[in-house]
């Protein structure tokens, strides 16, 4: 197997893993095994990649942050592109499960020119479909099918497409037409979604898939059928690696059990979903579970503590939201209201609901008519397809000039691909030292910075100039000096991690960036460097230097965007200065506001 088809079975790998992750892992093995026998480091970095994909769909997310920041170093650092793009969208997805949705939109819209001229439409198909997470928040859920519709239809385009991810971006669609009232389009993507996913296991987008089908099927009056559904979903839940979009799920199931006179299993239901309620995952789902509760205390004759539980639940609805069960609370906490009473607040509330349903439905007509544009453009590229596919059965006669040709320009491109890794290299790194210079630096530290800051790192900036280097170069020559500079620079990378940005700063000058480690900790990996720069002994000919030193000025502070880097670094030369001033061989330490 080539290095590039074990490329493609690592991207089969990730593009597999939220929908069929034993699968997805069993390939990540064979792939790992043959990428580890060949010495392909490009092709193991990015495996390591997808393997922290799968973490965070299933494991310890939280620890994710510096195996995240040393891919993206090494991939920087060779100046592979895919590599730290694949590392950007695993940020990206970690940001749809927090709850700020702008800085998530900021993160899709600051890689999408560099994806686009990178990635494979399926990768770009899944930035898009986050990107309809975060607009969606932002704008509400009736304004998200512009991006699915464009994942959609790269993914048509794709021949490699996994049923999963084709069956998710059907869901997406469906549901945005369910949210609009659009029942009939929301029946034909959903139950396409849902037939696509029944073969595959129980993951958290098949569950959503279900509940997505089941709220269509509820909207038909089909209850049976949407009961079936669910219950055959919430049957296999033994299998699911992680509990989200069980909750509601579950609150769907219990509205069925309700339609169908079954209030003891409603109940059941309902208590398991709040259960497993986690608002900062799926927001709303609070709001689903107070109108289950109130709708069941209702049926039950409590019209009095229906009443409260609706209002609190409709007090608790996130901003630019249209679900089914935030459009379904504010409706009966209207009537509820009226029926106790309080016929202010019902008329507030049933404002809401007419205000909001005015709104889908003038977002229903427009979500239609893009989905008639994009089975346009579906039909054009399926005849595109099938004129590609005509010209390469013309084509068969000539294959094997054509692969001769394709293995020549493959052979070009990689010596063209190792050249430009060259002159980055070149262009990135200190000829003498071999660490990053000044202006890599530069351009380094923004994205470090913005990186460590979303996640509340501290960053600790570290510059270094060693003592009386004029007179080495004055007493022993301009060979030893150098050979001072390069087994410092071999000191300095021993001393630190691999992850951390080290420079040759200029001169006899040198700077080390670290973060989410604290000012003792980088206080002690210098004191330990001075140690070993001490006992170094340095021979040029018949000379030889022992005892060299260093002054050292540490800056610390809470990574943030907005931080002035200029006066970072002011900063930090004014702690060097000071232990130049102190008598040379000194560490101070500073700390930013």
């Amino acid at each position: 197997m080539s290095a590039a088809e074990i490329d493609h079975l690592a991207l089969t790998a990730l593009r597999l893993l939220p929908d069929e992750p034993d699968r997805a892992m069993r390939l990540w093995d064979e792939a790992w095994a043959r990428a580890s026998a060949g010495g392909l480091e490009r092709t193991q970095l990015r495996l390591r990649i997808v393997r922290m994909h799968h973490q965070a769909r299933f494991g310890d997310r939280e620890a994710l942050g510096s195996p995240m920041l040393a891919a993206t170093a090494e991939a920087r650092a060779h100046g592979w592109r895919v590599e730290s793009l694949l590392v950007d969208l695993l940020e990206v997805f970690l940001a749809t499960l927090r709850t700020n949705p702008d800085d998530g939109m900021g993160d899709v819209e600051a890689i999408r020119e560099e994806a686009e001229a990178h990635l494979d439409p399926i990768e770009l198909s899944w930035m898009e479909l986050m990107a309809g997470h975060f607009r969606g928040y932002m704008l509400g859920w009736a304004q998200e099918p512009e991006r699915t519709y464009r994942a959609l239809n790269r993914l048509v385009a794709s021949a490699d497409a996994p049923a999963g991810l084709i069956a998710n971006v059907q869901m997406n669609i469906g549901h945005s037409h369910l949210l609009v009232g659009n029942v009939d389009l929301a029946s034909t993507y959903l139950q396409e979604a849902w037939r696509l996913y029944q073969p595959l296991p129980l993951t958290p987008r098949k569950l959503g898939a279900a509940r997505a089908w089941a709220q269509c099927l509820l909207a038909k009056n089909e209850v049976r059928r949407a009961d079936a559904v669910l219950q055959a979903a919430l049957d296999a839940r033994a299998e699911l690696a992680s509990p989200l979009f069980l909750a509601g799920a579950l609150l769907v199931a219990a509205e069925a059990r309700l339609k169908l006179g079954d209030a003891a299993g409603a109940a059941a239901l309902l208590e398991d979903a709040a259960a497993h309620a986690d608002a900062g995952s799926e927001p709303g789902v609070l709001v689903h579970v107070a109108y289950v509760r109130a709708l069941l205390l209702a049926e039950q004759g409590d019209i009095p503590s229906a009443a409260q539980v609706g209002e609190a639940g409709c007090r608790q609805i996130p901003r630019n939201t249209h679900k089914l069960g935030v459009q379904a609370c504010l409706d009966l906490t209207a009537r509820l209201q009226a029926q106790v009473g309080n016929y202010q607040r019902a008329y507030e509330l049933q404002c809401q609901v007419v205000s909001m349903r005015n709104d889908l439905a003038k977002k229903s007509a427009e979500v239609r008519h893009i989905d008639l544009h994009v089975d346009h453009q579906t039909h054009l590229a399926r005849m595109e397809i099938e004129h590609a596919r005509r010209e390469r059965t013309l084509a068969e006669n000539a294959e094997a000039a054509i692969a001769q040709k394709n293995q020549l320009l493959e052979q070009r491109l990689r010596e063209v691909e190792r050249l430009q890794e060259s002159l980055r290299e070149l262009a990135n790194r200190d000829a003498l030292t071999g660490l990053y210079n000044r202006r890599y630096l530069g351009e380094a530290l923004p994205g470090l910075v913005s990186m460590a800051s979303r996640r509340g790192d501290r960053i600790v900036v570290i510059l270094i100039d060693l003592d009386h280097f004029k007179k080495v170069n004055d007493a022993y020559g301009h060979q030893m000096g150098d050979l001072v500079l390069e087994g410092f620079a071999d000191l300095v990378r021993d001393a630190f991690r691999a992850h951390d940005l080290c420079c040759r700063y200029g001169g006899e000058e040198f700077c080390v960036v670290m973060a989410d480690t604290d000012d003792i900790a980088a206080h002690e990996r210098v004191e330990e460097l001075q140690e070993r720069l001490g006992a170094r002994v340095f021979r040029s000919g018949e000379h030889e230097l022992t005892r060299v030193g260093f002054s050292a000025g540490i800056v610390t502070f809470m990574a943030d965007p907005r931080m002035d880097l200029d006066l970072v670094f002011r900063r930090a030369d004014q702690a060097l200065y000071a232990s130049k001033d102190a008598g040379r061989r000194r560490i101070s330490a500073l700390e930013l506001a």
